[in-house]
């Protein structure tokens, strides 16, 4: 029984923020757009250890490391480390002309000082630490309009691994199939809708990319050098998952801008965890404060930002039809100046009125407030005496 512990708690974790408490104020956006349109990647951290000065080949290494990766590079001279740095680090012993580097998982998740990864720092090592092929499928499909991707860690066994990729698709066409996006989302030129109240703000998507449920997946090889550092991210936060799961392949949902979940191993892969992960992914985003959701970033070389504002417009069969800007720009060209200026004149002593009537509301109020307080501070003088 000890085996579906884990299984047991990610699925009541997951069922809390789609059913509990949070979900009384949650905002309309699916979990999985929400994420992507306004949850900024958590950055990674790579240390680099060097004894004296880095060698120019060194230094270009660590400045090509661009803007648009979820990666903070710091470099340490162990000839000159500070004690709060030996504390955190420990001994590190490097020789001259080397350099030592550390992969951290983002401070965010709270994973602790442990190094996910340490080696020494060249460029083959820094590229598949930023990007990889499948991380690359990723986006594509993300950006695309997925909501989230399913990737399928091999086991080696192809009977073993064969059965896990029929049962996740089987899976995620059921779950398809009923899974619907929330009500009360607007489409980002749906403006109007929030101007007469019918939904908030916060309801407005960001972006053109299609909203919809759908769901892709793909495969990776635990022996595939070019994705050696993207499977230490997806099964280091959850350090004894490949021991407790002995040969057996694993999945995991990549949604938003590379976020995923614990894994989910051959014999957890179930009707019910499926059902409540699609719910999680796709439901209305119950807890707006990242950190309070489950899950870690993954590291992914995409300037998201600057991919959400190129995106086409699209009319999804979920949303009604969206009004581009150019449609809103007409009709303010057409309201007549005139009208405007007859109901500008009015509207000064309209809302002189409202002020006053608010101030008068407000005095109310303080007095009554006033009143109570004093009743209550002159009975307990009575008790205390």
């Amino acid at each position: 029984m000890r085996k579906f512990k884990r299984a047991r708690v990610l699925l009541l974790f997951l069922l809390f923020f789609v059913h509990g408490p949070f979900a009384l104020d949650a905002c309309q956006v699916p979990v999985f757009r929400y994420a992507l349109e306004r949850w900024p990647a958590d950055a990674y951290g790579l240390a680099v250890f060097h004894n004296g000065p880095l060698s120019k080949e060194q230094q270009e290494i660590i400045a090509s490391v661009d803007y648009d990766v979820n990666l903070e590079v710091f470099t340490i001279d162990v000839s000159e480390m500070t004690a709060p740095q030996r504390i955190r680090f420990g001994k590190v012993e490097v020789r001259k002309g080397q350099a030592l580097a550390r992969l951290y998982y983002p401070v965010e998740s709270r994973q602790g000082d442990d190094a996910l990864w340490e080696g020494t720092l060249n460029r083959q090592a820094l590229d598949r630490i930023v990007d990889s092929p499948v991380r690359r499928k990723i986006a594509k499909d993300i950006l695309a309009g997925e909501s989230a991707v399913w990737v399928i860690l091999k086991s080696g066994d192809p009977e073993s691994d064969a059965l896990v990729e029929t049962n996740l698709n089987k899976h995620l066409q059921a779950i398809s199939k009923w899974l619907e996006i929330p009500e009360g989302v607007a489409g980002p030129g749906e403006l109007e809708r929030v101007a007469s109240g019918e939904v908030a703000m916060e309801d407005v998507l960001r972006s053109t990319i299609p909203l919809k449920i759908s769901f892709s997946a793909v495969s990776i090889s635990r022996n595939d050098p070019e994705e050696a550092m993207f499977v230490r991210m997806l099964t280091g936060f959850v350090p004894d998952l490949i021991e407790r799961y002995p040969g057996q392949p694993l999945v995991f949902p990549v949604f938003g801008r590379g976020r995923t979940l614990d894994g989910i191993s051959q014999e957890m892969l179930n009707d019910e965890l499926m059902a409540s992960a699609g719910s999680y992914i796709c439901g209305a985003c119950s807890c707006e404060v990242k950190r309070e959701n489950p899950g870690i970033d993954l590291v992914m070389s995409v300037e998201w930002d600057e991919a959400l504002e190129g995106s086409a417009v699209v009319v999804d069969k979920q949303l009604p039809p969206l009004e581009g800007v150019g449609d809103l720009v007409v009709s303010v060209a057409q309201i007549d100046p005139s009208a405007v200026s007859d109901e500008a004149s009015d509207e000064p002593d309209v809302q002189r009125d409202e002020s006053v009537s608010i101030i008068g509301v407000m005095g109310i109020l303080c007095a009554v407030i006033l009143i109570v307080l004093t009743g209550m501070t002159f009975l307990l003088k009575r008790r205390a005496a």
